[in-house]
């Protein structure tokens, strides 16, 4: 008989809601019940209830802890202040964590999460869904296997629409920062940053503020950072607010001695270009790194870029289910959430110490604090 789980929902309406899914993914699985819902606001509270089929609501999560028994919890608020509270609640219950980006607003907390967990005896698992899609696996083979050459360096740039600067890199460039490391299967030594205001004075801790969504202390409306790889290969980042088309620009692009690999669209869309440079007067053939992954899995071929999304969700439920039941790390657990916070700290501890800094960082406190 198919073993069944039982699963919590922890929301926040008006204060990060629901997150990018974390609530309903459990509607698509035919093994895994909604149990609960926990919101501190009623009329959020019952529309939860009504979406997810769930009868059981709590107004508050620690209630909802106390007297129900979970396999898993999403923590599913988008805000990220509550984070901590939720996960160190969730932990002690005895249950396994999905857990919405970004992690948290400081590395002391995610220490704190990881730490939690780990005496617990259960697994985290984060919401970078760029991961779990089925392009940026087959990517990930096709680059040990020398698609490109040998890999030389990587461009990532973010959304770089309003939020261009800090709050960009802290909600959106945590995608891009783990998709570097799970592709290229590396973490970053070292940084080295300039993070300026948008008539491009470099910033202080004076320019600090705290960001919307409770995402804690940010700074700068433009940034460039450049990180070095445990293997040699260097990865620049940059954000500027307000540039145009900002949608198209997020990506990486990872530059090889015969290719380039190019992907956007949360990891969905990759190809790649078969010149080991681009010009606007030349033409090489583009391979679709994406359409190859996705003929092997016919159920997920016509799916939209919304409900792959979904899929990728099941995914890392899956997954943390899975890596609980066998002892290990989810490949999205929270020391990896933890490596997009030191790369995120990375850069402001860089800009304001005026050099290159080590990572991971010796302080676990807000550099910009």
């Amino acid at each position: 008989m198919k073993k069944r789980f039982r699963a919590g929902v922890i929301g926040r309406t008006g204060r990060g809601n629901y997150g990018h899914g974390l609530d309903s993914v459990y509607l698509q699985t035919d093994d895994i019940e909604i149990v609960a819902v926990a919101d501190e606001d009623a009329q959020g509270l019952e529309a939860a209830g009504k979406r997810l089929g769930v009868s059981n609501l709590y107004p508050d999560f620690h209630e909802m802890l106390e007297k129900e028994r979970f396999d898993i919890v999403s923590i599913c608020p988008r805000w990220v202040e509550p984070h901590l509270e939720m996960v160190q609640a969730v932990a002690a219950a005895g249950a396994c964590v999905f857990l919405e980006k970004p992690m948290s607003q400081t590395l002391a907390q995610a220490d704190a999460m990881i730490e939690a967990c780990e005496q617990a005896r259960v697994t985290i698992g984060i919401a970078h869904q760029g991961r779990m899609h089925a392009a940026v696996h087959h990517a990930k083979r096709l680059l040990r296997e020398g698609a490109i050459g040998e890999v030389l360096s990587v461009r990532m740039r973010s959304k770089e629409d309003t939020r261009g600067g800090g709050e960009d890199m802290m909600v959106l460039g945590t995608h891009l920062f783990d998709t570097l490391r799970f592709l290229l299967d590396v973490n970053p030594t070292w940084v080295q940053s300039h993070v300026a205001t948008e008539k491009g004075h470099p910033v202080t801790k004076a320019n600090a503020t705290d960001g919307p969504e409770e995402l804690g202390l940010i700074a700068g409306d433009r940034i460039h950072a450049i990180f070095g790889l445990g293997n040699g290969v260097t990865a620049t980042f940059e954000s500027r607010r307000n540039q145009n088309d900002a949608s198209g620009r997020m990506g990486l692009h990872i530059f090889g001695s015969e290719g380039i690999m190019l992907v956007h669209d949360g990891s969905q869309q990759i190809r790649i270009y078969e010149a080991p440079f681009w010009r606007p007067d030349q033409t090489a053939p583009i391979r679709n790194v994406s359409e190859e992954a996705l003929a092997a899995l016919p159920a997920e071929k016509n799916l939209s870029s919304k409900d792959r999304q979904m899929a990728a969700n099941v995914a890392i439920v899956r997954e943390i289910l899975t890596a609980k039941e066998e002892g290990r790390r989810p490949y999205n657990s929270g020391h990896d959430g933890r490596w997009s916070m030191e790369m995120i700290h990375g850069v402001y501890a860089s800009h304001l110490q005026g050099r290159k800094v080590e990572l991971p960082l010796a302080s676990r406190c807000h550099p910009l604090a």
